[in-house]
């Protein structure tokens, strides 16, 4: 057979009359491709996958006949079943050919066709298996295709998370586990949902359509009856529930979780709570040393024998040192799968282990775990991710059929170990301090360097016998047939997210102690992560699979965003900064990065400027000098909020103490209309419209702290009816009530930081030499009474009318967010510090000294000292000249009730506002009084 034919098995294929030959046809053709990567690509080319698709798609699953159940039952299939299944099992062995096979297959109508298969009542048993094979192997070969694409390819995704389909998953893992074909899918479904849900939107829909409790009952139902594969049910309910407590809640709430990981709350005759359900797994538990920063307050070192109220729990054979405090309310809101996922870390190996170290990470993160779980945490959970961390670490009986072959079970073991490790210390400085008295720094700075080993594969480029044919298809071929690029290696792809991962526990461990960071620098991997921030040359090579993993060859998008982080929390030292970063050259990287076309890329490369352009840094006229400002001027104006915030922060860093030109090019960049348009927004427009809601949701709100469906019994060993995954309503109604609630939280959070950004940029242009010249500028640039008006505007007290409500009071004050409130003041304090003129500008302004009165009992002692010191510039002479000004200035402060507010806070608990008042009090009076 030359290049130049079809293949005869095809011809004949494309030219059978009946559904016999067809599958005799299919089966022959299996047969000669299995193993062949070259045969594949001829077929692919000659259109192989359009008959697939004609074979998979003529198959008809509107419904089923008596006669076909029967045949079904007794593992018959008809011609028309073989021929499909022949048709499911070629498309599979077409994608294990590797990532340019996933071009044509995405291209054809295949995976809808395979999907419907899976979402149809009448599918056959034997079908399930294949396509769950099928659609894994694709999902394992995505990445290798998109290394370095700016997005990922999502239509499987989008395909198997749709509303369409996404009811099969549920269907799948809500069935017994019977044998060995029902294990298998389950397992398969599972990781489906493990290696593509990524998406916010996808994660909802999965909670939303019973998937997640019908894992929550695989889950629960390996601590009455082991058998199955445990690790990828624990990794599906991870992607679900990270990065969204409602999710976790729910799932927590589930009927299969509540049944055998019961919440009973029972007192005993002492009075004290305990929990019946916890007992037998905390006693699993090793005993370790409370820290006296997580210790409940009412701990005792040794507590006596007699009684002892509250303290104990007697319902414990064998009390840890857990035992022997009793929980504060937040702690009740444990559920007892977390010391059931701790035991499973210290009894199992491998993936399991792992896979259950992620999701009690994720659960503490989520506040769902006890507080001082951390001493646990820290004695058992960070030695085992340590541990693998090792390069002697093997899982015993390594197998690699759960990745498609790709890669070992140890190496994806030791790629994700650092991900779950950074998860865990993040914002907590007693576990980042053990990690590191563990030797997490100089393990992960020694795995950081080996990820820029170079490559040695055995892997040989497909050998064709005319070079002519082996070309890149033509345009003019159907997207069928036409092969995608050969895409990476597994092992490219692998070293990729080590690096990424390893990256971000780097980061994680050195936020808070400069020694830390030192650490870092000791161990000499600041040069690689400067490497790490340099992205994948534009025009990729023919064949990426022949990298050998060199600097030049950049980095993927993920490694970029992990780097970004690593290099943000390093120039947190000043130390640090002034010399390694300056000395391996961070800034020029940086520069590109900026200009990324992915925009989350931009966004972190802005994060790690911010610090960058501080005062103290040496890099701050690299930046100006770099013509960095109008770029960060334009992203300011992005409509991405994160972007905005990041560049409006790099500015305001960029503006502090430089000369006036630089803060006018800054303005010019802007733009000052822009400039009008955000401080003059109402920053409690979005609260008010969501207390308007939350009064309309008052009622159902109500309704879900009763008890629900969680608390019914459900027989795990026993078939049950799909209906059971369907969360009910109550369940349902909090989930979405929640998700909605978090994502209006945010938006307003985020108009908020932008807001808050954009006054404190206008406090730093206003302050240090050539202060008055700017005041001057802005003035004639924005406007006098638009920026005074602006500025009162931000202190007036606001009101919101509650129309719905029952109570003689129909309306509810809204408080100016403290953030807000910290800025304006701050860019009071320096205008009253400015020129007489200025100063008398503020005085003259109807309202704006009237608000600032109710502010000077706030809570926060920031907006309480502020106040004071617009008080104390108002009043302070700077030469004689002034002092018949200051004196009307003191007056008008006296007349609006500033003695009052003064004498108020001589009492304050802050050491520095009371000095502070004292000040200001002797200024009115001396004014005053005269």
């Amino acid at each position: 057979m030359t290049r130049t034919s079809t293949p005869p098995t095809l011809l004949q294929l494309q030219s059978a009359d009946s559904v016999s030959s067809q599958a005799a046809l299919l089966r022959s053709l299996k047969n000669e491709i299995i193993g062949h990567d070259q045969r594949k690509e001829i077929y692919v080319k000659r259109g192989i996958i359009p008959v697939l698709t004609k074979v998979l798609t003529s198959r008809k699953l509107s419904g089923k006949s008596v006669t076909a159940t029967v045949k079904e039952s007794s593992g018959i299939k008809s011609e028309e079943d073989d021929a499909c299944l022949q048709a499911i099992i070629i498309l599979g062995s077409l994608t294990q050919g590797g990532p340019a096979f996933l071009a044509p297959i995405l291209a054809s109508n295949t995976l809808p066709t395979l999907l419907s298969f899976l979402s149809s009542p009448s599918c056959p048993s034997f079908f399930r298996l294949p396509i769950l094979r099928t659609l894994n192997s694709i999902a394992d070969r995505l990445p290798l295709q998109s290394q370095q694409k700016l997005n990922k390819d999502t239509r499987l995704a989008e395909l198997l998370f749709s509303k369409e389909h996404v009811g099969c998953l549920a269907q799948i893992i809500g069935q017994d586990y019977a044998s060995y074909q029902a294990q298998a899918s389950i397992e398969l479904a599972a990781s489906l949902i493990g290696k593509l849900c990524t998406e916010e939107a996808h994660k909802t829909v999965l909670a939303d359509s019973g998937v997640l409790d019908a894992l929550a009952v695989k889950v629960a139902s390996f601590v009455v009856a082991q058998g199955a594969k445990l690790a990828p049910i624990l990794r599906a309910v991870t992607v679900i529930i990270e990065h969204s407590k409602w999710r976790a809640e729910h799932f927590l709430s589930s009927p299969g979780i509540v049944t055998v990981f019961p919440k009973q709350h029972q007192k005993g005759p002492w009075g004290s709570t305990y929990f019946s359900g916890s007992a037998p797994l905390e006693s699993l538990l090793p005993s370790v040393p409370l820290s006296p920063s997580t210790a409940p307050a009412n701990a005792a070192n040794f507590p006596p024998l007699g009684h002892q109220g509250a303290r104990r729990r007697p319902s414990h054979s064998f009390p840890t040192s857990f035992s022997l405090f009793e929980s504060t309310s937040s702690d009740d809101d444990e559920n007892c799968i977390v010391p059931w996922l701790l035991y499973m870390v210290r009894a199992e190996n491998g993936m399991v282990r792992l896979m259950a170290a992620r999701l009690v990470t994720v659960l503490f993160r989520l506040g769902l775990a006890k507080k001082h779980r951390v001493s646990l945490l820290s004695y058992l959970l960070i030695p085992i991710l340590i541990r693998m961390l090792d390069k002697d670490y093997e899982i015993p009986g390594d197998d690699i059929v759960e990745y498609g072959g790709l890669i070992p079970a140890t190496a994806r073991v030791k790629e994700e170990a650092p991900a779950v490790l950074a998860a865990l210390v993040i914002d907590d400085q007693e576990l980042q301090k053990h990690a590191v008295d563990g030797g997490a720094i100089k393990r992960l700075s020694q795995l950081l360097k080996e990820t820029y080993n170079p490559i040695h594969e055995n892997t040989k480029p497909m050998w064709h016998p005319d070079a002519d044919e082996s070309a890149p298809n033509s345009d003019t071929q159907p997207l069928e047939c036409r092969l995608g690029p050969p895409g990476f290696s597994p092992t490219h792809c692998h070293v990729m997210r080590y690096r990424e991962n390893i990256l971000k526990a780097l980061a994680a461990l050195v936020p808070f102690k400069d020694e830390y960071r030192k650490l870092v620098c000791e161990n000499g991997v600041v040069p690689y992560i400067i490497d790490s921030l340099k992205p994948c040359p534009s025009e990729l090579p023919v064949d990426p699979s022949t990298l050998k993993n060199t600097a030049t060859d950049g980095n993927p998008t993920p490694t970029l965003l992990a780097a970004c982080g690593a290099a943000r929390m390093l120039t947190r030292s000043v130390s640090v900064l002034r010399t390694s970063l300056i000395d391996a050259g961070v800034a020029a990287p940086l520069f590109v990065l900026i200009r990324h076309p992915d925009i989350e890329v931009q966004i972190a490369a802005t994060s790690v400027i911010c610090n960058l352009a501080l005062d103290f840094s040496p890099m701050k006229e690299a930046i100006i000098s770099a013509d960095i400002l109008p770029v960060l001027c334009e992203h300011a104006h992005s409509p991405n909020t994160k972007l905005r915030i990041e560049s409006l922060w790099a500015l305001k860093h960029v503006s502090y103490n430089s000369a006036n030109d630089v803060k006018i090019k800054i303005i010019d960049g802007l733009g000052p209309g822009w400039i009008k348009q955000i401080i003059t927004q109402d920053p409690t427009s979005a609260l008010a419209k969501r207390g308007m809601e939350g009064d309309v949701d008052s009622s159902a709100a109500a309704g879900m702290s009763r008890a629900n469906s969680a608390g019914e019994q459900v027989n795990l060993l026993n078939p049950m009816s799909l209906e059971m995954f369907l969360p009910d309503a109550t369940r349902r109604r909090k989930l979405v009530l929640n998700g909605d609630l978090d994502q209006t939280t945010q938006a307003r959070q985020d108009d908020i930081a932008v807001q808050e950004q954009t006054f404190d940029l206008l406090r730093n242009l206003v302050c240090g030499s050539g202060a008055s010249e700017m005041i001057d500028h802005l003035f004639k640039e924005i406007g006098q009474d638009l920026i005074l008006d602006a500025l009162a505007d931000k202190l007036r007290p606001r009101t919101i009318n509650l129309p719905h409500r029952r109570e003689s009071s129909a309306s509810r004050a809204l408080n100016v967010p403290t953030e807000i409130l910290v800025s304006v003041t701050f860019v009071i304090i320096h205008l009253a510090a400015s020129l007489p003129w200025h100063r008398q500008v503020l005085v003259s302004h109807p309202t704006l000294l009237q608000h600032l009165m109710w502010y000077f009992n706030h809570s926060h002692r920031d907006v309480r000292i502020n106040c004071v010191w617009v008080v104390i510039n108002l009043t302070y002479e700077d030469d004689a000249s002034d002092h018949d000004g200051c004196r009307e200035r003191a007056f008008k402060l006296r007349s609006l009730g500033v003695i009052e507010r003064l004498t108020s806070l001589l009492d304050d608990p802050d050491l520095d506002v009371r000095e502070r008042t004292k000040t200001a009090e002797h200024l009115i009076s001396s004014l005053t009084q005269s």
